[in-house]
C-alpha cells in the first residue's frame, strides 16, 4: 500500500520556509561572522593556534569525529569554513573567537533583550529562533501571524550579522516557490541541527554532573565522611 501523499498548505509552507531561512541564510551569516576572525587563506593556522582548546572540546565530546575531520583534514590546505555546519560554527564562535556571552544576560543560552543589537546577542538569537521554530515541528505548520513575526525577528538578526546584502536574499526567499520535496528537505535539516545541539548539551550536562560528583567526593574525603 502506497504511503499517503504529504499535502502542502500555506501553514506547512510557512514552517518549511522558516526552516530554510535558518538553515541556509542562518548558517551563511554565522559563517561570514566566523570568517572575520582569521586572515583569508589562513584558516588552518588559526585553528592550529587554538589546537589545545579544540582538543579539549573533542575529548569532552562536544566536537565529534566528523567535525574534527572537517577542522583538520588530511591535507591541511583544503580546510574551508564552507564545510562547517551550523552546529560547528556555533561551537567555534563561542570557544575560539574571543567572544564573551552577551553582557545583557551573561549567558549564551538566554535570549538577550531587544535593545541589545551586538554581534554576540545576534549569535544567540540564531539559536534561540531555531528552538522557537522547531517548537512547531510536531505539526510542522505556522500560522500567518506567527510566521510574519518570526520572519521579521530572524531577518533583522541575520541582516545585522551578515550585512545589508542579506536583506535582498531574504526577501526573495520569503515568496520563492517551494515544492513538497524541498519543504521536507529543510524540515529534516533543521531537525538534524536541533539533534546535534541537543547532543552537545547532553554531553555538557553529563560532564558537569561528573565534575560535581568529583567535588563532592573530595569534600567527603576531607571531612572523613564514609563512602558506601
Amino acid at each position: 500500500m502506497a504511503a499517503p501523499a504529504v499535502l502542502s498548505t500555506p501553514e506547512t509552507t510557512n514552517y518549511a520556509r522558516l526552516c530554510r531561512l535558518l538553515v541556509d541564510v542562518g548558517s551563511q551569516a554565522l559563517r561570514d561572522t566566523f570568517d572575520q576572525f582569521y586572515s583569508s587563506g589562513n584558516l588552518h593556522s588559526f585553528l592550529a593556534a587554538h589546537l589545545s582548546t579544540l582538543k579539549s572540546l573533542k575529548t569532552r565530546r562536544i566536537l565529534n569525529a566528523n567535525q574534527w575531520g572537517k577542522l583538520f583534514p588530511a591535507v591541511p590546505s583544503t580546510v574551508s569554513s564552507a564545510g562547517f555546519d551550523i552546529t560547528l560554527l556555533n561551537v567555534l564562535l563561542r570557544n575560539i573567537c574571543g567572544l564573551s556571552p552577551p553582557a545583557s544576560t551573561g549567558s549564551w543560552d538566554a535570549l538577550p533583550p531587544g535593545t541589545d543589537k551586538r554581534r554576540e546577542a545576534d549569535i544567540v538569537r540564531v539559536k534561540y529562533f531555531r528552538n522557537t521554530v522547531y517548537g512547531h515541528a510536531e505539526k510542522a505548520s505556522v500560522d500567518a501571524a506567527t510566521f510574519s513575526s518570526l520572519w521579521k525577528d530572524i531577518r533583522d538578526a541575520l541582516v545585522r550579522l551578515g550585512g545589508a546584502g542579506y536583506s535582498t536574499a531574504i526577501t526573495k526567499l520569503e515568496t520563492e516557490c517551494m515544492d513538497p520535496d524541498i519543504e521536507e528537505h529543510y524540515k529534516e535539516l533543521l531537525k538534524e541541527w536541533k539533534n546535534d545541539e541537543d547532543n552537545i548539551k547532553g554531553k555538557i550536562e553529563e560532564l558537569n554532573k561528573k565534575f560535581d560528583d568529583l567535588k563532592k567526593t573530595f569534600k567527603d574525603e576531607g571531612t572523613g565522611k564514609p563512602h558506601f
